[in-house]
């Protein structure tokens, strides 16, 4: 813009002179036709000469001769680099949202064909461009300052999980979750047998990787078995193998996988399912450390660690006798208790957004999640614990339209998801926790889920507030958001308002 001036109009030696906050006083910042050394002799006092004037006053101060005007100090391009007429200097001052924070100094040959008042026209032009350019320019180097330090904090973060023992993709902060997890660190260096408790789908697979990996065994072998996915019939075979002939179908030796895990960790999913017969064989195993497969006579040593997860009471099932009392106790060596997720509600959040990126590389999306979206996802109850909760994040990426998963993408998902539930798994929702709020700042709400039952007592409640649905929301505890959806779902004629 300066070089413009200079070149096009014959306003020259343009130069913007801001605040230099270090040293307090002001400094050409920015020139056009100004030698360094011009430019470095370019400071002024707060209030000293014209452009410290303009600086405090805000007003444009024109000299007509600047040879006739003792303020002009002529400090940073001397008069004799300067042609020898007469030279008026203008300056005006450069606002950001009426605020000063600048000033546009030219000087102007007094000859010249073009009006006094057209260059000024021009000039302020050019001073509120500048002072656009500028306050970009501010805009740009906060953001910038903001996301260096959000980076040198996430690399902090990072540092200081990798120096912490690490959560191996297990999600949350929660007291419970910590306390399950610095467990797991405290025995994972020894080859006792772990016992995993809890609900279904709090992640005891994740748990029990976590447990392997940071064990000394983490180079060796992880093998699941899922022992309520197996018929009895072949629960033997599949845990201790089989040899060629052993039965009609079995045309070649297979090893089974506690042979499959030697030297690293077995983990039996839902032990609790263990068929009798069975649980006398894996007692034998984890007594005398060897097994034999079925069919053959040759007893096989293997070096296993045995990791058992189960969502029963097992005290429950041996009162039954469904399950031997001389195996609970030796596989509840040391037990684990994982928290259901309405027990760590605060995670959902971070639950949601990491399943949420999962998601989107994993199907080719690019959404992200609303904070309305995020408080009902919250405000659910989630009796089926973590699995539930990725797989309706699954529902709701797939779902959403653009680019972002709104609010209503996420009741209507829940509501269908609540209506496949058990009355009973709904039927004590994740209490309001007080002080707790939302991306809106509002506290909170339990979700509730739409049932033909509440047809009258909305049709009710509308004809009682004279078809006012904010009063009707009101007094039956819902937003309007969930009572608009309630009168589309249930179909429910809303009265006229009545007329005051």
């Amino acid at each position: 813009m300066l070089h413009l001036l200079s070149e096009l109009i014959g306003l020259n030696r343009g130069r913007v002179v801001l605040p230099d906050p270090a040293a307090g006083d002001l400094a050409i910042r920015h020139a056009y036709g100004l030698t360094q050394a011009e430019i470095e002799r370019g400071r002024y006092e707060p209030g000293e000469g014209i452009t410290g004037r303009v600086m405090h006053s805000g007003e444009t101060l024109i000299v007509q001769d600047i040879d006739h005007e003792p303020a002009y100090l002529a400090r940073a391009v001397p008069r004799s680099t300067l042609p020898t007429g007469t030279v008026s200097f203008i300056a005006l001052p450069i606002l950001i949202e009426a605020r000063i924070i600048g000033v546009l100094g030219v000087h102007r040959l007094r000859q010249r064909q073009r009006s006094l008042g057209a260059d000024l026209q021009i000039l302020r032009t050019i001073a509120e461009l500048i002072g656009q350019v500028i306050h970009l320019n501010q805009l740009i180097e906060a953001r910038t300052a903001l996301l260096k330090e959000e980076n040198r904090t996430l690399r902090a973060e990072l540092e200081k999980k990798r120096q912490a023992p690490g959560n191996f993709g297990i999600v949350g902060e929660a007291p419970q979750l910590m306390e399950a997890l610095g467990q797991l660190e405290q025995v994972a260096g020894s080859d006792a047998t772990v016992m995993l408790l809890g609900e279904s789908g709090t992640g005891k697979e994740l748990f029990a990787r976590a447990l392997h990996l940071q064990s000394p065994r983490r180079d060796r072998p992880f093998v699941k078995v899922n022992c309520a996915a197996i018929p009895e019939t072949l629960f033997e075979a599949e845990l201790f193998g089989h040899e060629k002939g052993a039965f009609t179908s079995a045309g070649q030796q297979r090893i089974g996988r506690f042979e499959q895990a030697d030297g690293g960790t077995l983990f039996l999913d839902e032990i609790g399912d263990l068929p009798l017969p069975v649980q006398v064989k894996l007692l034998r195993v984890l007594q005398e450390k060897v097994i034999e497969r079925l069919g053959g006579r040759k007893e096989i040593p293997v070096d296993v660690r045995i990791v058992a997860a189960t969502h029963q009471d097992m005290m429950a099932l041996v009162r039954a006798g469904r399950f031997r009392l001389d195996l609970y106790y030796r596989l509840n060596v040391i037990p684990i208790r994982l928290p259901a997720l309405r027990e760590r509600s605060g995670d959902i959040k971070l639950l949601v957004r990491h399943f949420v990126s999962q998601l989107n590389q994993r199907h080719q999306r690019n959404v992200l999640i609303a904070p309305g979206a995020l408080s009902s996802l919250v405000s659910y109850p989630w009796p089926g614990n973590i699995r539930q909760l990725y797989n309706v994040c699954e529902r709701i990426v797939l779902l959403a339209r653009g680019d972002e998963i709104d609010e209503a993408t996420a009741d209507f998902v829940l509501v269908t998801e609540a209506q496949g539930q058990a009355i009973e798994a709904l039927a004590s929702p994740v209490p309001v926790q007080h002080g707790i709020a939302d991306a809106t700042g509002d506290a909170v709400r339990t979700y509730q889920p739409v049932g033909n039952g509440e047809r009258a007592q909305i049709a009710a409640a509308l004809v009682a507030h004279g078809g006012n649905k904010s009063r009707t929301a009101k007094a039956l505890n819902l937003t309007l958001r969930q009572l608009n959806y309630r009168i589309q779902v249930l179909d429910i004629a809303v009265p006229r308002k009545n007329r005051m």
